[in-house]
């Protein structure tokens, strides 16, 4: 009986820090839109947006709402900035969003 709680304990766990991981990248990609909606956008910025990214990019679930909700700021931020940048995290977003539409 002990062993079936203590697994328990510990899906739980993951499951959290899963959830709680995704959700730091969440404030990051909020505090990167806002700073761009602001014009503030900083020389660090670009690469930011594609590590936060591809983070989500590589979580299995959990991260649809997410990428559906920040990736048109990225795609916004990289056209105002940097209209010639070959990005792999753009091609990501375009293949999520030609999966998901």
């Amino acid at each position: 009986m002990w062993y079936i709680i203590i697994i328990l304990a510990v899906v739980i766990s993951i499951l959290g820090i899963y959830f709680m991981n995704i959700g730091l990248i969440r404030v990051q990609l909020e505090e990167l839109a806002h700073r761009f909606q602001k014009g503030e956008s900083m020389s660090g910025d670009l690469e930011e947006w594609e590590y936060y990214l591809n983070k989500l990019f590589w979580k299995p679930f959990g991260t649809k709402k997410t990428i559906d909700a920040y990736g048109p700021h990225y795609e916004d931020y990289l056209n105002a900035y940097y209209p010639d940048h070959d990005s792999a995290a753009l091609e990501k977003y375009k293949k999520f969003k030609q999966k998901n539409s």
